[in-house]
């Protein structure tokens, strides 16, 4: 038996808190079940396109069964092993096939986003090598989106560890979402201010976990508190997901104490007073 989260946090913010389905060393079946009844929403991490590694039809209808007992919406995090960027026409073919595969087997779930890494693999960051990822980058999805019929604004690009400002001709171009990533921004040294600035309302979800030495997904409470401040700032107008990505249970404690003293009236007023 896996033990529990000690409280119940759903509805208990201005925007749904959500968690991964890797909390648990167990599959998405029973972390959902665990965790369902305790948070707004489920991060299915879908991290590998290899059909061995995702959920069969079977598994995608029983989850869509325990959305409905438990009270969970999904968001799904599609795989990180394709390259829609690459400059090989094949692969990027390639990329863009199982990514509407998995597309098409989690629709029955109806997620709130399918959050996309975009990666920049290239070892030049010369502009002319930005503009041909950017070029190569934005065939693809346009490829994609055709294929697929999936709305734009239901794929958020994830921040990753290169300026955010790459990728956000793109997303204004086919009218993406955005996932901001506030450990990949802190880590890599990036503005988590002007990101935020730069795409406000395109923000549809944010993977929040700490950092320390180069180390990230950690516990909430490891990331820098001018960081937790500033998401503060921004988390209490904010309606959409909120993913503590973190890939254990005592991590996923720590950060959700860490974020019920972050958003309460009360560690606003003692922060105000220090």
């Amino acid at each position: 038996m896996y033990p529990t989260l000690p409280h119940a946090f759903k509805k208990k913010f201005p925007f749904r808190l959500s968690v991964p389905s890797f909390i648990y060393p167990a599959d998405y079946i029973t972390n959902v079940q665990r965790l369902g009844p305790f948070v707004d929403e489920i991060e299915l991490l879908l991290f590998e396109s290899g059909m061995e590694s995702l959920p069969s039809a079977d598994e995608i209808d029983a989850l869509a069964t325990l959305a409905i007992d438990t009270q969970v919406s999904y968001n799904v995090h599609l795989p990180i092993d394709l390259d829609l960027g690459t400059s090989h026409p094949a692969s990027r073919c390639e990329a863009i096939e199982r990514l509407a595969s998995v597309l098409a087997l989690v629709r029955p779930l109806r997620p709130t986003t399918h959050t996309l890494h975009l990666a920049y693999n290239a070892k030049d960051r010369c502009p002319q090598s930005v503009a041909q990822w950017q070029a190569q980058t934005a065939c693809a999805l346009a490829e994609l989106l055709k294929e697929t019929a999936v709305p734009p604004g239901q794929i958020s690009i994830e921040t990753l560890d290169y300026p955010p400002a790459w990728f956000a001709p793109l997303v204004t171009r086919f009218d993406l979402a955005v996932c901001l990533d506030a450990g990949h921004i802190v880590r890599h040294g990036l503005d988590l201010q002007s990101t935020l600035a730069l795409f406000d309302q395109r923000i549809t979800i944010f993977h929040l976990h700490g950092v320390d030495q180069g180390r990230d997904h950690l516990s909430l409470d490891k990331l820098a508190p001018e960081a937790r401040e500033t998401l503060r700032c921004f988390l209490r107008k904010f309606s959409g997901a909120v993913s503590l990505e973190v890939f254990s249970l005592d991590y996923l404690r720590d950060s959700l104490a860490c974020m019920a003293e972050m958003m309460s009236v009360e560690g606003q007023r003692s922060r105000e007073q220090s």
